[in-house]
């Protein structure tokens, strides 16, 4: 069992890194704030991504045996009883590590911590990063005291009798994407020349297949155009075409500021960490939203950059036929780039985290 700290939390986050990525966020600058009196217990699956990055990041780590529904089988009748168990470990947690507050930023893991949280009656603060919230948040937007969003437009999704718990402080995003390394560097890093353009494909830890399909296909149109490519296909897409020098594949890189740093545009789906790392960045970018997303929150989310000028939206349908046309049609397109890059910027939320963080010390203090 670990020594109880002064001001420790329990941390419901992970699957993805859309959600996982704006709580670390916030718990380091926590740290910041409150330097050697803070601890965080994350709670997660042992398969996901969480099971990875918290303990590389020095936090506590603890598994609890949630899944998400999957349809009529044993695993989903079993799932009520996986949630009374969590729960159960998420309040042991919370006694027995004296955890001052419970953040949750959605999905499945949320809500064991979240109940929990209100079970022990102590403050739980939920984070939406989508426009539109998940059915975690909402389950347990009435049970919580503080409900931070990303954008405004997140209010209209919302019961009214939970409105006045939610506040626009925006998606916290890591550090270390506040200030990247020079773009020389970045470039000299990956091997590419300075004087050509260069583009980021990704479509996060697990990849886009839709994406990665028609990146192989069209290798050689990069090639023709002179355009460097960074290429993340994800731990689920292995390329069986040759690979150009001009095009780097890697399966998950660890160095996203390296990689921003060197793109004049980015290529991605729209997930809430993605567009909030693209805004404070100021990447202009190609978005594709996750088709099968489940309140629709990536269209959604990649309509607000859309219409602010900041992004191309194409449909992942499209994406076979359009995608490498459109991006060899945009990247030379300097004044186009720019300008994209400054709409971004706007919606950009640097202090975010910082103000997240801020907030939950207020919350326990009263």
């Amino acid at each position: 069992m670990n020594k109880p700290s002064e001001f420790r939390i329990l941390v419901g986050a992970g699957g993805t890194g859309g959600h996982l990525f704006p709580a670390t966020a916030v718990c380091e600058q926590l740290a910041n704030i409150i330097e050697s009196e803070f601890a965080a217990s994350f709670v997660g699956t042992p398969d996901k991504i969480e099971a990875r990055v918290v303990p590389a990041l020095g936090y506590d780590f603890r598994t609890i045996p949630i899944s998400g529904f999957s349809g009529i089988s044993l695993n989903s009748l079993m799932l009520p009883f996986k949630i009374a168990k969590s729960v159960l470990i998420c309040r042991s947690i919370i006694r027995n590590e004296n955890i001052k507050a419970v953040l949750c930023t959605g999905a499945y893991l949320s809500l064991p911590a979240g109940l929990a949280a209100s079970l022990e009656k102590i403050p739980l603060i939920l984070m939406e990063s989508n426009v539109s919230p998940g059915k975690a948040i909402k389950m347990l937007a009435s049970k919580a005291d503080l409900i931070i969003s990303s954008f405004e437009d997140s209010v209209d999704y919302f019961k009214p009798t939970v409105r006045s718990k939610i506040e626009f402080l925006g998606n916290p995003v890591r550090a270390n994407l506040r200030e990247l390394p020079e773009k020389s560097k970045a470039l000299e890093s990956y091997g590419f020349s300075q004087g050509k353009k260069t583009v980021f494909v990704f479509g996060g830890s697990l990849g886009a297949l839709s994406v990665n399909k028609a990146v192989e296909a069209d290798l050689k149109k990069f090639a023709e155009a002179e355009i460097q490519v960074i290429w993340q296909t994800g731990k689920n897409y292995k390329p069986v075409a040759d690979i150009p020098k001009n095009v780097k594949v890697f399966e998950f890189i660890d160095d996203m500021p390296m990689a921003y740093a060197a793109a004049d545009l980015v290529v991605s789906r729209s997930g809430a960490s993605t567009i909030a790392e693209l805004a404070l960045t100021g990447k202009p970018s190609i978005l594709i939203p996750l088709p099968s997303a489940t309140n629709n929150e990536q269209a959604e989310n990649a309509k607000i950059f859309m219409n602010i000028g900041a992004a191309v939206l194409i449909k992942n349908s499209a994406v076979p036929e359009a995608l490498v046309d459109s991006i060899i049609d945009l990247v030379p397109k300097d004044e186009i780039l720019q300008l994209m890059s400054e709409c971004a910027l706007l919606l950009a939320k640097p202090d975010a985290a910082s103000n997240a963080a801020k907030r939950i010390i207020e919350l326990v203090k009263k």
